[in-house]
């Protein structure tokens, strides 16, 4: 897999600007932290939702959604789709919070929200939970991904044999990013976002988002035209898949619990619906924090915050899934299972052992030169846009909810270098947990077990006045431990565990309201006045409360209805001729 001159213009114009960016935006981002965090909250509603798509299209997507497509067909992908439940509810409640909060963090809501010193320790843990543990985990993944499309690509050890000869020797076996010309790639690559991504602040970072968003969608509708064309259009890959694997289930949406995998593990519908519910909350913060938040209150206005996340929810689910489908499911045509050694004149080798490897492949072997070279800029895209959003999101938590916490009288300088060095200390960390990660699947799952610990607490602060800062940490603390006992001690099922921890979290919300110190009412009476959330409050009627959820919940239900509707037809569209 080698590079025409052409591609490589291509993949070196890309790199060029994403680090020009950066010193283009370094004056403005130097204004203190809501200016490197939040761009003063001045973005326009569609930088910024378009930055959130771009930062959830990372390089591993398509890669792991080819993967799965081949183990469970499209109904494997509601690993990730099942988020459609929190993003609907982000787009019909909680973007506007969000911006009514003013908060840098999701971290600092805790600060209005509950009193007292659990409040303190609850604010530290979900800062360093998010900003260390849960920001290492999917930078490690991603790192995992572009680590398996570069290196064919970047042949350190065809250009410096003598370099990289040393430094294989000195490299330790049996991590899973390979020999260390591949490593060599990637802290490049991570050496050019930290260096955009710090200097720039999060001006830079969206910016950049924006770009790398088109090039991504680019790259993967022309990859997704090209594998249409290789395996016939509807009719001829409806054939093939039958006479390959014959009644199969790879182009069903939903998953049948008579036959094929669900079947296989015992999976019912009860079982997959609860797993559905959990999962939603488990891959990202039930309320949208995060670096969702971080967008959301870098908007304007409320009204801003909520249109930026219904254009990402739409560019999400209903636009970009499309290419990344066509894709895997040509690949099962085009690269058989089985006949990996065999496929494409033996091209297909490299997919024996991983199946999510059939998208980097069919990248080379399909598109002409010049186009490869756009490819392969767009997935670099696609990672760098990820990177650089964590990078900057996870050093917010350091500086505005531990930093300062210390140092409270730090000028803007003093924060705005401890922000530089957090970007440069979560590149190094990036780089030595991508080392643990054997496929990106697993990383995902890692990522589900922290957020099913905290997700009902999480959403339920927001609309009830019983949750304290004593459950929420009961709640993480007995989900994450029975999410240890679960994985390491059972040989359960995947979605069993991820439900298991869900309800035992709970449990330990529930223990925390009956024992912990009540918010003061004072407290609560701020916190609406600033936010103006919706649910059972002190002084609410609860006919009222029940009316306010339940429409909320109605909202919700018909968004992610429309939704499954729109991917339902357009899998019957494109597979069920």
């Amino acid at each position: 897999m080698t590079l025409h001159p052409l591609d490589w213009g291509v993949i070196l114009a890309y790199l060029g600007f994403a680090l020009s960016v950066g010193f283009w935006v370094r004056e403005r981002a130097e204004g203190g932290k809501e200016s490197y965090f939040l761009a003063g909250r001045s973005l326009p509603w569609w930088w910024a939702g378009t930055s959130i798509a771009a930062t959830t299209f990372a390089a591993d997507t398509p890669l792991a959604v080819t993967g799965i497509v081949a183990d469970r067909g499209l109904s494997g992908n509601w690993l990730w789709l099942s988020m459609m439940a929190v993003h609907a509810a982000v787009v019909v409640y909680f973007a506007e919070k969000w911006r009514r909060s003013e908060m840098l963090t999701d971290a600092e809501l805790v600060s209005i929200r509950y009193t007292g010193r659990s409040a303190e320790y609850l604010r530290v843990f979900r800062a360093v939970l998010f900003a260390v543990v849960y920001n290492a985990i999917i930078l490690g993944w991603v790192l995992r991904a572009m680590g398996k499309i570069i290196d064919p690509v970047f042949r350190w050890d065809v250009w410096f044999p003598t370099v990289t000869g040393h430094l294989d020797r000195l490299w330790p076996g049996g991590t899973t990013l390979g020999a260390a010309s591949e490593v060599l790639t990637i802290i490049l690559l991570v050496g050019i976002v930290t260096l955009y991504s710090s200097l720039g602040g999060i001006r830079g970072v969206v910016f950049t988002d924006l770009i790398q968003f088109a090039l991504a969608m680019v790259g993967s509708i022309w990859l997704a035209i090209a594998a249409w064309e290789a395996v016939g259009g509807r009719a001829e890959l409806a054939s093939s898949l039958t006479n390959l694997y014959g009644d199969h289930q790879y182009t069903d949406l939903f998953p049948s619990f008579t036959r094929g995998w669900a079947a296989a593990l015992r999976l019912g519908a009860f079982t997959f619906g609860a797993y559905l519910v959990v999962q939603s909350f488990g891959t990202i913060p039930s309320d949208g924090g995060g670096y969702l938040m971080q967008r959301l209150a870098s908007c304007r206005t409320h009204r801003d915050a909520r249109k930026a996340a219904g254009l990402f929810t739409g560019l999400h689910y209903l636009v970009r899934v499309w290419p990344w489908f066509i894709v895997a499911v040509a690949a099962l045509v085009l690269i058989p299972i089985g006949q990996e050694q065999t496929a494409l004149g033996g091209a297909g080798a490299p997919v024996a052992g991983d199946r999510e490897m059939a998208y980097p492949v069919l990248l080379f072997e399909l598109l002409p030169v010049g186009v490869v070279g756009i490819l392969v800029a767009s997935l670099l895209a696609a990672f760098m846009s990820t990177v650089d959003t964590h990078f900057n999101w996870g050093a917010s938590y350091i500086v505005n909810d531990l930093y300062l916490r210390v140092k409270p009288d730090a000028t803007s300088n003093q924060q705005i270098k401890v922000a530089r060095t957090c970007v440069v200390l979560f590149a190094i960390a990036s780089i030595l947990v991508a080392l643990q990660i054997d496929t990106i699947e697993q990383a995902w799952k890692w990522v589900a077990f922290i957020g099913a610990s905290l997700g009902v607490p999480t959403a339920a602060r927001w609309l009830w006045w019983r949750v304290n800062a004593i459950s929420e940490l009961t709640a993480g603390g007995v989900g994450l431990g029975t999410a240890l006992l679960v994985t390491l001690g059972t040989s359960w099922l995947y979605e069993f565990q991820l439900v298991v921890t869900a309800a035992a979290s709970v449990g330990g919300m529930l223990i925390g309201i009956m024992f912990g110190t009540p918010t003061r009412e004072e407290q609560l009476q701020s916190f609406r006045d600033h936010v103006q959330p919706s649910g059972a409050w002190p002084g609410t009627n609860t006919k009222q409360a029940f009316r306010q959820f339940g429409g909320i919940v109605l909202r919700v239900a018909g968004l992610v209805i429309t939704i499954i509707l729109v991917l339902l037809g357009g899998t019957w569209l494109l597979f069920h001729p």
